[in-house]
């Protein structure tokens, strides 16, 4: 080799162009290729194959003997192999097959006997072994399964056409024995294995193995048409029987591709929709996070409020049972639950000293003046709710409608206790603030007047770190809020909370 050559990429040998073929075909059949799962050896599957195969023997050296038209039998043994092959399979998440070697089974057999019965039982089972890597041991199953069952169609046949009876309709008679036949031995012998390698039920596999059984008979009947064909033109006879069935097998593996193809394209287009779902969420999310921002700036209530209040109500409603999408919708509720202070004038937003009865009027819009905002988003309806109770109380002494339990919406009265605890715990300008334990006293002594009980059994029940944590927030909300849900787990709610004397 050329000093220079070292570590350089080398050009790979030109294939030749049966192998290009070939991977070609490889390639087609890689993405619909089902590999089995392994085989567990156990004496009693080894003695039911071993079995089968014993009798396929006898029954094979009984009855085969050489064939008398081996071109015939050549050309629907290849034809039922490529059949094999090119099964179809419509979904590519369904394990559904289609194939039409039943009926090339059922004429070859019936067409030219034992011998044709024992060819296209090899031929279908190496197709299938090269196709779906089925295994040595599999494959000694389904060649003595398929001949049993293609023999014992033919001797169906051979006792029928020994009967003084003759005519059409009796051919056609004839034909559906030979099918019914044929499924008969096929499913009960696989309906036997299925049971001793997976214990399931074997006559619950022999009832759904009776969804193919309408087939197996028109297949039989129609199998008849091998025999007369074969009789009057010879070999040639098996190609005309065999040619609409092809052409039609062949229209639907190109159909099946096709449908597949897009199936394939649809995955995509639902993986681009959905990455552009999240995207859009995203933007409804930091629109959210902008008005906060904005109210935050006009009413600098305490630092990190909004953030605290969204906390809190997270855990309070996954005690509750609340996740998913209803806590995150929840969480949208709580962050904008005041988003109508911004239509409350300055002057009373802002006042150092206590209101007056007036100015409480007007403060009191700001739940109707927020839902009002946001009326027209569909996004928000379910937050629209939550702004627009959130100073409701459960004994209907709230407002600004005045409603009564479970009136109120369920993410509303565990904001109301969150907003509580904030306001509680919290430094103002003109108080210090409580601990958490004063919280929980103050928060108790309303339970089932000011506070849903339910949501009031719900925050007693949360872990005191939980709480210390989340109280000492100061940060401003920010998207990582709304993008998860409460890593918090749920605890017990504590069951049996007196209410207040």
């Amino acid at each position: 080799m050329d000093v220079a050559a070292i570590g350089q990429p080398q050009a790979r040998p030109a294939q030749r162009p049966q192998w290009r073929a070939f991977e070609r075909l490889r390639a087609a059949f890689a993405e619909d290729i089902v590999r089995a799962a392994p085989v567990t050896y156990t004496p009693e599957l080894v003695a039911y194959v071993g079995l089968t195969n014993l009798v396929a023997i006898g029954v094979g050296v009984a009855t085969v003997r050489t064939s008398t038209d081996p071109a015939g039998t050549a050309i629907l043994a290849s034809a039922i192999a490529l059949m094999a092959v090119f099964n179809i399979r419509f979904l590519s998440t369904v394990n559904t097959l289609f194939s039409a070697t039943t009926f090339m089974h059922l004429g070859l057999a019936l067409g030219v006997g034992p011998v044709g019965a024992l060819a296209g039982a090899v031929s279908e089972s190496v197709a299938v072994l090269f196709r779906y890597r089925t295994g040595l041991f599999r494959t000694a199953f389904n060649v003595p399964l398929v001949f049993l069952a293609n023999v014992s169609a033919w001797g169906t046949y051979v006792v029928f056409a020994r009967l003084p009876v003759h005519g059409a309709l009796y051919a056609g008679l004839t034909g559906i024995a030979t099918g019914f036949v044929h499924w008969a031995v096929n499913y009960f012998m696989l309906s036997g294995i299925v049971t001793v390698a997976a214990h399931r039920p074997y006559w619950r596999q022999i009832r759904e193995a009776l969804v193919v059984a309408p087939y197996h008979l028109c297949y039989g009947y129609a199998a008849i048409g091998f025999v007369a064909l074969h009789d009057h033109f010879g070999a040639m006879g098996f190609t005309f029987a065999m040619a609409p069935v092809a052409a039609l097998q062949a229209f639907l593996v190109v159909l099946s591709r096709r449908t597949r193809q897009h199936e394939t394209e649809r995955d995509q287009l639902l993986g681009q929709l959905q990455e552009e779902s999240i995207r859009v969420e995203r933007s409804y999310d930091a629109t959210l996070i902008a008005l906060t921002h904005a109210l935050d700036a006009r009413d600098k209530e305490t630092e990190g409020h909004s953030r605290r209040v969204v906390e809190y109500t997270k855990l309070i409603a996954v005690q509750l049972g609340i996740e998913g999408e209803k806590l995150k919708l929840l969480c949208h509720g709580a962050l904008l639950h005041d988003i109508g202070k911004i239509g409350v004038p300055d002057a009373i937003l802002h006042k150092p000293g206590p209101l007056t009865e007036a100015e409480w009027q007007v403060m009191r819009r700001h739940p109707e003046i927020g839902a009002l905002m946001v009326e027209e988003v569909e996004y928000l309806a379910e937050a629209r709710r939550i702004i627009l109770h959130h100073h409701e109380r459960w004994d209907g002494r709230g407002y600004p409608l005045g409603l009564r339990g479970p009136q109120i919406s369920q993410g509303a009265r565990a904001f109301a206790i969150a907003d509580t605890i904030d306001a509680i715990t919290q430094d103002r300008p003109y108080r210090r603030g409580r601990s958490l334990d004063e919280a929980r006293e103050e928060i108790l002594r309303h339970r089932g007047t000011q506070f849903d009980p339910d949501a009031v059994d719900a925050f007693l029940s949360l872990r005191e770190a939980d709480l210390i944590n989340v109280a000492a927030i100061r940060a401003r909300v920010a998207l990582d809020l709304l993008v998860g849900n409460s890593s918090v787990q749920r605890a017990p709610v504590a069951a049996g909370v007196p209410a207040p004397a």
